[in-house]
């Protein structure tokens, strides 16, 4: 054999630093990717509403777990249901299921009946399909679609959504979202996610820091009032201690980029959650403390609670326009002894 031949047969089995697996199970498939240099692993659910099942990253010597792991599949528990699950085409409460768009109104399904509202959309347990990968010696990355086809009477529409879950070398994960308007005309959109964090501390000792500049009143239904007020809580890292968060806030978007702080010194452990922000981009953010004090949800959206009503940052979609955002995940490496 020839030199030639020889060098484009070991291009051909060239091992890259990131690999892609998928992993067959009962009742659904997994996308894995791996750091192999790292061992960090990042691992997706497509059949489960394209979501995370569970993210490792590198803090100095070892992996650490992120994100609450999703076990069980098709549980009715409410927490489970929206552990790490994409919220769309809407994300957050619509009161009464009901609104009004272009003089026409809409009956949505009304899933949490304790408040009569309609909640986080229903994209989060439908089947994506994998569009395509990439691997290399920087990054594992996996697109995941679906396209939605007016399957709700309460929705109408046509759109396509692609999810994309970058796994990186320097810059820990980050995940973009991308909707089309197939439609013939405008369509309503509010985008969010809904990872729950778990990094082994239970929440009362970490430390929080929030980009933030106002909180949204919301009454008993967890509706908003109107009411804003300025919130500085947590401007600076502070203890969590036994607040229960179950709150909507406005970004600080003069920033560009906001930034969401989980800090546990004691375990050498500085998480940062960061969202996109400006017009029509994470301007929300939602934090949810879980009653077993495990987790925390830190719940990036693009409008108000509500805002298929209140029309509150509400992002209106023209026939053949798209919708693009990403949020992202990291450890800082910056004051720790890594």
């Amino acid at each position: 054999m020839n030199n030639n031949k020889k060098k484009q047969n070991a291009d051909m089995v060239k091992k890259f630093i990131f690999t892609i697996d998928e992993v067959k199970n009962s009742n659904s498939s997994e996308i894995v990717i791996k750091n192999n240099l790292t061992k960090e692993i990042l691992s997706i659910i497509p059949e489960y509403g394209g979501r995370l099942k569970e993210l490792w990253l590198k803090n100095g010597s070892k992996n650490i777990s992120i994100l609450k792991k999703v076990n069980r599949i098709g549980s009715q528990d409410r927490d489970d249901i929206f552990t790490n699950a994409k919220l769309s085409p809407f994300a957050g409460r619509i009161k009464d299921g009901q609104y009004v768009f272009d003089n026409k109104r809409y009956n949505l399904p009304v899933n949490y009946p304790e408040e009569a509202n309609a909640c986080h959309g229903f994209l989060y347990s439908k089947e994506f399909h994998v569009a395509n990968t990439i691997v290399n010696d920087e990054k594992g990355l996996c697109r995941l679609v679906y396209l939605y086809k007016n399957e709700n009477e309460g929705y109408p529409f046509n759109y396509s959504i692609e999810i994309t879950y970058i796994l990186t070398a320097l810059e820990g994960l980050i995940c973009t979202t991308r909707i089309i308007n197939n439609s013939k005309n405008i369509i309503p959109l509010s985008d969010g996610w809904h990872h729950y964090f778990d990094v082994g501390v239970k929440i009362d000792d970490l430390e929080l820091k929030l980009d933030v500049s106002e909180i949204i009143d919301l009454d008993s239904r967890n509706i908003p009032t109107k009411k804003k007020e300025p919130y500085n809580d947590f401007r600076t890292p502070s203890r969590i201690c036994d607040r229960y968060f179950d709150s909507c806030f406005k970004i600080d978007r003069l920033k560009g980029k906001a930034v969401t702080e989980l800090i546990s010194k004691d375990h050498n452990i500085h998480l940062n959650i960061w969202q996109e922000t400006g017009s029509n981009k994470f301007e929300y953010l939602v934090i949810y403390t879980p009653p077993d004090r495990k987790s925390i949800a830190v719940e990036p959206m693009t409008s108000n609670i509500n805002s298929f009503n209140n029309g509150e940052d509400l992002i209106q979609l023209a026939p053949g326009k798209e919708y693009v955002s990403s949020y992202g995940i990291y450890l800082s490496k910056n004051g720790l002894s890594n």
